[in-house]
């Protein structure tokens, strides 16, 4: 119980990371100094720890890493739809 309650808090924490960069990014809708790589790859091992706490059950890893996927796929998108020149 308290594992899993650790867990989640630390989920929480670290996936609100991603926050300020993404409100940074639609605010000023300027994203050129954003590498495309940094949460195209963090997608990619989110994904698998994703897929890794779908198969043990884990809520925790499961919530905390589709929050921050869904972050980086907008922070993605934004790299996209704004990127200059």
């Amino acid at each position: 119980m308290i594992a899993t309650q650790i867990g989640l808090v630390a989920g929480a924490v670290t996936s609100c990371a991603v926050i300020p960069q993404v409100v940074k990014a639609y605010r000023s809708k300027h994203v050129c100094d954003i590498s495309i790589w940094q949460p195209v790859i963090l997608v990619v091992g989110m994904g698998l720890w994703l897929l890794y706490g779908l198969i043990i059950n884990d809520v925790p890893l499961i919530a905390a890493n589709i929050f921050s996927i869904f972050c980086n796929i907008f922070l993605i998108a934004m790299k996209i739809i704004y990127r200059e020149g």
